[in-house]
């Protein structure tokens, strides 16, 4: 029970900021105070604090800057509490040397504060792990339970469910939640747990055949990261609430692999994530769960990597997907380099690797004749909106419909994700048959 309550703490909550920042506020005033006998304490305090802050700034500029290894240029709240955490630990090894064995204690205590104050200052500045259990990786989905009688099975697009469906007297006021296994069949693909919602008109007895949107992490990140840091069972469950109960079932699977990985939803060295996410998912959802078939009752999206995966696979597979939604994705996959990634990810083939940019498959499926194209971009995000003008207009040029949404004040962050996530499922809305017209959360 203990594991479990720790495990469901929130890591972005006020409290818990807060109660951090106190305590590694008073750790870092006892590691500054002056012991006894020590006349040349504020010179080696004073230097290691300086050096710190500067080999923690240099260090985020090398890494976040010159190597791109997070794919966006640090923010100033990245940078600055890089600077304090390093600082915070110069400082506490200077305790450590020649002291007490309290002074010890209290400096072993004090880097671990400001480490942890640092780690959720950074977190809570992009917004990436909610609970500790995401952030540990232990955060369990209860296994998805389907309504009794379960409702299977395949209809086709039906664009007026809205008009013909009648809410019963007694339904779920909220979606349900579960994860499921959709094996690598085809792929040999070896994913995570895939997380599913069911809206409260899956719940119910008769319950209509619906649309379907599968969604895409970025990269790190897990399937729950869609559901936690995007906020899409809040997301759909308030558009539910709008439209009787009526919201499109979503799949959130695993085209990772692990958080660490990046096969760029390729078939390729890394792993056969493409035909994982368009062979594999499609063929259990459709065995597995009462839906529509038809590209127009099918969309996909995704965060970043997974924005990127998400045109990729709508540009390639237009009789699967007829719409998608690209929230802050690059202009094409890549790993930390062009290099790298024709290596790694290609096996060395510059053509295979070109072939796979979303802007050679459209050029070679163009014009698409029914294609809705949904992107997003945080308003603070310089490198993203620029990879967002670059491929709407790629879009429009090869036939699709294209729409974009500028997020108010936010970067390249959860918060970008779960505003593109809500305004790109309601503009989706009408063309999945849920609503007369676009809905917002």
């Amino acid at each position: 029970m203990i594991i479990m309550s720790v495990s469901h703490l929130s890591l972005l909550a006020t409290p818990t900021l807060v109660i951090s920042y106190i305590v590694a506020g008073i750790f870092a005033v006892l590691l500054v105070i002056k012991p006894r006998k020590r006349k040349t304490w504020w010179r080696h305090v004073i230097i290691a604090a300086i050096l710190g802050s500067a080999i923690g700034g240099t260090v985020i500029w090398y890494v976040g800057d010159v190597q791109n290894a997070f794919d966006v240029p640090p923010t100033w709240v990245d940078r600055i509490w890089t600077g304090v955490l390093v600082a915070g630990i110069c400082v506490g090894v200077v305790n450590l040397i020649g002291t007490t064995w309290i002074r010890r204690v209290i400096a072993a205590f004090g880097i671990v504060a400001i480490a942890l104050a640092s780690g959720l200052a950074i977190n809570n500045d992009v917004g990436e792990y909610l609970t500790v259990g995401q952030l540990l990786g232990t955060d369990t989905t209860a296994s998805l339970v389907l309504p009794r009688p379960a409702h299977t099975g395949v209809t086709g697009v039906d664009s007026d469910l809205y008009a013909t469906w009648k809410a019963p007297a007694i339904m779920a006021k909220r979606g349900r939640v579960g994860s499921v296994t959709i094996p690598g069949t085809l792929s040999h693909f070896s994913a995570r747990k895939a997380l599913v919602y069911l809206p409260p008109a899956a719940l119910v007895a008769n319950a209509p055949a619906l649309p379907v949107v599968i969604l895409l992490s970025g990269q790190p990140a897990s399937p729950s990261s869609v559901m936690t840091s995007g906020h899409v069972p809040e997301i759909m469950n308030a558009m539910a609430k709008k439209n009787h109960g009526l919201a499109p079932i979503v799949v959130v699977p695993d085209q990772l692999g692990a958080s660490s990985n990046n096969p760029m939803c390729v078939d390729g060295p890394l792993g056969n994530s493409a035909t994982y996410i368009t062979r594999d998912v499609p063929d259990w959802i459709l065995g597995h769960l009462h839906v529509q078939k038809g590209a127009k009752a099918w969309a996909i999206g995704g965060f970043s990597q997974g924005a990127t995966c998400s045109i990729q696979f709508a540009a390639a597979h237009p009789t699967l997907f007829g719409s998608f939604i690209d929230v802050s994705g690059q202009k094409y996959p890549t790993l930390g380099s062009d290099a790298q990634a024709i290596q790694e990810g290609f096996g060395g083939s510059t053509a295979a690797f070109d072939a796979a940019k979303p802007e050679a498959i459209m050029k070679a499926n163009a014009p698409y004749e029914d294609t809705v194209a949904f992107f997003a971009a945080g308003q603070n995000d310089a490198v993203y909106s620029r990879n967002t003008d670059v491929m709407t207009a790629l879009a429009s040029q090869a036939g699709m419909h294209v729409t974009r949404y500028v997020s108010p004040g936010s970067a390249h962050d959860w918060t970008t994700a779960t505003n593109g996530f809500s305004h790109g499922l309601g503009f989706l809305y009408p063309r999945l048959g849920l609503s007369k017209s676009v809905v917002s959360e």
